[in-house]
Formats: structure tokens, C-alpha cells, sequence
């Protein structure tokens, strides 16, 4: 078995906890007895998540603190004393128009981030974790999605494209500029650590479209990727989603929260880019698990035209590091749609 070096009982800061992934990795980590110190922008606001989580798991709670903006220099210096660990998770998600807007704000919030762990003594591990740090990236990071083609991605595989389309097409925008910001802010804390080494390790984790139970949706509603999932379900705008998400793959939020904690807490995990890809899958594919579920359910037909995700992908390191936590592989698409589904069936 591989080496924990940040051991239950020890505190663990995890930004963007109200979000979908946040928000399980904090589970994840209280239910094996981490305390999570979480930031948010506002505590009054996030109050939910507190009363969620609240005496749920024995011994251990979740903290809020207020982070108000993530770029401004200095915004973690008074919350981070008596840390192990640091995973960042928060990220602008959209509503943006300006490319070099948005990657400065990913790229300001991560470098904050590093710079406030050298100056905290007991970082040992950053984003993915303590001394880690833990940094939440994403597969867009890596590459495109290409319906019917077949290629490979590795370890070292950055999507220069996102930034070319966003410089050439200023009108493409959504996904475009969200991998672009991706892209450019994991490789500016990559060089960062190259060029300053300090004494706590940096791990990424990559994950794909993440499909699986929400935690309180009463507040979270569809977050993220769940409501590409959730057009397929009401075929509300599922034509409008398949013209512009590609087949691609999916991991679980569940796996998502896994991979982090244990990128966090074993020494074997140094440096390293994880990528979180279980399968495949397109809309078509979620519609014919959603109909054999709920038969009762009348569901839009199949969209024409769809293709699928032939890419391959350097995904057996993280599994490999999931299974150390979990015991388990990957969770399946028809377990996770079963999950997530399951709050949908009496609205």
C-alpha cells in the first residue's frame, strides 16, 4: 500500500466548496475524518453547505471563510495557518466574452493560490493537494474532443487549439474560452513550481464531464456538466447542447472528490497529472440508459449525427491512484446517471 504522509484529524483547504466538485471533495474528505476548512465568497450566503454537512460525519466539520476575489494578492494570507493540504478548486465557469479576461482570472487565482502556500509552513501538498497542493484542472486543459477521430493524448499534452480559436475567432466563446483558461492557468502554475521549487508538491487532476448525484440540489441545482445531463432528461435544449458538446468521456463526481484526496494524502503521488476519464458517452447513450431506468417516461427521440469519442487516453495512473482510496474502479455511466437522476424523478 502506498504511504499517507497528511493523516486523518489534520485540516485541509478547499476553495469553491459550494460548487459540484467542491462540494464532494469536502464529503470525501470528512468522511475520512479530515477537517475541511472551506472558501467561498460568501460565508452568510453558503450557510447551506455548513447546515448540510453539520454533524454528519463524527469528530470532524467543515469551516467557511470568506475569499471574496481569488486574484487579488493576498486574499489567502489570513486563512490558511495550521493547513496540511490546499485544493483549489474554484474557477470561473462562463458568462465570459473576453478570453484574456477569463484567463486572468484563472491564471491570477492559481499563482495566489502557490504563493500564499510558500509562505505557510505547513503546506505540504497543493491542490491536488498538502505539503500538497491540489489543483482542479480539467480534460479541456488537454484537448478538444473529436467525434469519429481516432488519437491519443499523454501525460504532456496541453490544448494549444483553445487558445489559437479564441485569438483567430473572438466571437467563439463558451467552452472555447473555458479551455483556453484551463489550459493557460495549469501551465502557469506548472512553471511557477519549476521556477521557484518550493517545499510542497503540486499535483493536477483532469477530469472530464462530471455525471453523478448532486449533493444539495435545493441549492446547487444543476451545476456544471449535470445540466448537459439534465437536457437530456427534459429535452429542454437538447437539440441546442448537441451542437455545440461534443461526445466525449465522463468520471463521476464521486471518483472526481476520490481522485483528489488520495493525489493528497500518498507520498507516491508527486508531480503528476491525473487524468479522470471513465468512458465514453454521448447524448444518445444517456437517453437509452435513461429510458431502460424510468420506462414509464416518455424521452426525446435519438439525435442524428452524434459520433463518439474514440480518443485514448493516459487514464490508468488515476485509476490506479482512485483505487487506493476507493478499493474499486471507475463508476459506470448507468450507476452514475442512476444517481443523479434519482432527485429528478418526482419534479
Amino acid at each position: 500500500m502506498p504511504t499517507v504522509i497528511i493523516h486523518p484529524g489534520t485540516t485541509v483547504f478547499v476553495t469553491g466548496v459550494n460548487g459540484l466538485i467542491g462540494s464532494h471533495i469536502v464529503d470525501q474528505l470528512l468522511k475520512r475524518g479530515y477537517h475541511v476548512r472551506g472558501a467561498v465568497r460568501n460565508v452568510e450566503k453558503n450557510k447551506w453547505l455548513a447546515d448540510y454537512f453539520k454533524g454528519r460525519y463524527d469528530a470532524v466539520k467543515l469551516d467557511l471563510v470568506e475569499v471574496p476575489d481569488m486574484t487579488l494578492e493576498g486574499c489567502y494570507d489570513d486563512v490558511l495557518q495550521g493547513i496540511d493540504g490546499f485544493i483549489h478548486v474554484a474557477s470561473p465557469l462562463g458568462g465570459f466574452s473576453d478570453a484574456d479576461a477569463a484567463i486572468a482570472i484563472g491564471v491570477g487565482g492559481g499563482l495566489n493560490a502557490l504563493k500564499a502556500c510558500a509562505k505557510t509552513a505547513s503546506i505540504k501538498r497543493f491542490g491536488v493537494g498538502a505539503l500538497k497542493i491540489l489543483f482542479t484542472s480539467s480534460s479541456l486543459a488537454a484537448t478538444f474532443p473529436k467525434p469519429d477521430v481516432q488519437f491519443s493524448i499523454n501525460k504532456n499534452s496541453y490544448n494549444e487549439e483553445a487558445v489559437e480559436v479564441v485569438r483567430k475567432e473572438p466571437s467563439k466563446k463558451g467552452l472555447f474560452i473555458y479551455a483556453a483558461m484551463k489550459m493557460e492557468t495549469e501551465k502557469a502554475i506548472w512553471k511557477w513550481m519549476n521556477d521557484n521549487k518550493p517545499d510542497f508538491v503540486l499535483n493536477t487532476i483532469l477530469p472530464n464531464a462530471n455525471f453523478g448525484r448532486v449533493l444539495v440540489p435545493a441549492h446547487q441545482g444543476y451545476p456544471s456538466t449535470i445540466d448537459w445531463a439534465h437536457a437530456a432528461w427534459s429535452g429542454e435544449y437538447l437539440k441546442e447542447y448537441t451542437q455545440v458538446i461534443d461526445p466525449q468521456w465522463f468520471i463521476s463526481p464521486v471518483d472526481t472528490a476520490l481522485l483528489h484526496v488520495s493525489a493528497l494524502i500518498y507520498s507516491e503521488v508527486n508531480s503528476e497529472r491525473l487524468y479522470g476519464f471513465a468512458e465514453p458517452w454521448n447524448f444518445n447513450q444517456l437517453l437509452a440508459v435513461f429510458r431502460k431506468l424510468y420506462p414509464q417516461k416518455t424521452f426525446p427521440e435519438d439525435v442524428d449525427g452524434l459520433g463518439t469519442d474514440r480518443m485514448s487516453v493516459p487514464n490508468q495512473r488515476a485509476e490506479e491512484v482512485l483505487g487506493w482510496v476507493k478499493g474499486a474502479a471507475w463508476d459506470g455511466l448507468e450507476e452514475s446517471l442512476t444517481q443523479m437522476s434519482a432527485n429528478w424523478v418526482s419534479q
